[in-house]
């Protein structure tokens, strides 16, 4: 882990390289972790304990963010810094009651804790450590508070997961994240998208 004690633009880890659904069963191997793939814009939100800023992935402010100062603040634990990742639901989608599910926070990897840059830990451990500071899952998403979501995350039935999930209008597809990969720093786009691949519906703009 690294001292962080001072904002610095961290680029979120994403996977570039797309797989076929067809080939979610070959993944299905005890290594990954899925995590429903919700439409909207990848985002970090930085908190010191005093104040926040939010940032899309290509370190730019994220304009339209409009949760309260006061809501995002629920989500802070410990002290210091605290860098959360998620998405944001600026895309006009629906969820799987077909209700309009905009501008929410869907909340799926930390970054820093208590001053601390998790470099070097692994996915898996990320994953518990926001099991211990807020409810696990029950749903393919579950809500902190009114605007606040967290993901869940699969470890097995990759293929069955995307069938059911994609049918939600929101979701989008699974991005699959190996266990055991460890948090490198995020000085560029392409740290840490070695680790990840993503399976999308097929739609107007997307083969996969």
């Amino acid at each position: 882990m690294i001292d962080y004690k001072s904002f610095q633009y961290i680029y979120p880890p994403r996977p570039k390289n797309p797989i076929p659904d067809t080939d979610l069963q070959i993944w299905d191997s005890n290594t990954m972790i899925a995590q429903p793939k919700i439409n909207g814009s990848n985002c970090t939100i930085y908190l010191d304990g005093k104040d926040m800023w939010v940032f899309n992935r290509h370190n730019q402010r994220l304009t339209g963010f409009t949760i309260d100062k006061s809501e995002i603040y629920s989500l802070y634990k410990g002290t210091g810094w605290m860098v959360l990742n998620g998405e944001y639901t600026n895309k006009g989608k629906k969820d799987h009651n077909n209700n309009s599910f905009i501008n929410k926070f869907c909340l799926f990897d930390i970054l820093v804790k208590d001053n601390q840059y998790l470099v070097g830990t692994t996915f898996q451990q990320r994953v518990e450590l926001l099991d211990k500071l807020y409810e696990k899952p029950t749903d393919y998403i579950s809500p902190i508070t009114e605007n606040l979501f967290r993901i869940n995350s699969y470890d097995s039935d990759f293929f069955n997961k995307f069938n059911e999930l994609t049918k939600i209008d929101m979701v989008e597809g699974l991005v699959l994240k190996r266990k055991n990969a460890k948090l490198e720093v995020g000085s560029t786009e392409m740290n840490n998208h070695k680790s990840q691949v993503k399976a999308r519906k097929k739609t107007k703009n997307y083969k996969f």
